[in-house]
């Protein structure tokens, strides 16, 4: 089971959401993901996730707001048995 860091930036207003993730995604280990609840997409985000080699995905959820999970690429398999991917 992965370890699970949440972060709902759905009320916060930037940059606070990106330098929260920011903080969270420079500690995470392997084994380790961020859920991230934001009212937007939030693109610049992927490109830093990117350049830490983090993969993520994202949904709309039935209230319009945006769930973004990122992790690492060896964490895939153990995320989508979860169903969390």
């Amino acid at each position: 089971m992965a370890d699970e860091f949440i972060l709902d930036a759905r009320e916060m207003a930037p940059p606070e959401p990106f330098d929260k993730a920011i903080e969270i995604l420079q500690h995470m280990q392997p084994g380790q993901y961020l859920r991230m609840l934001h009212r937007r997409v939030p693109y610049p985000l992927f490109d830093f996730c990117s350049a830490l080699s983090l993969d993520y995905s994202f949904r709309e959820t039935p209230a319009a707001d945006f769930e973004i999970i990122i992790h690492f690429a060896c964490d895939l398999e153990t995320l989508r048995r979860e169903g969390l991917l």
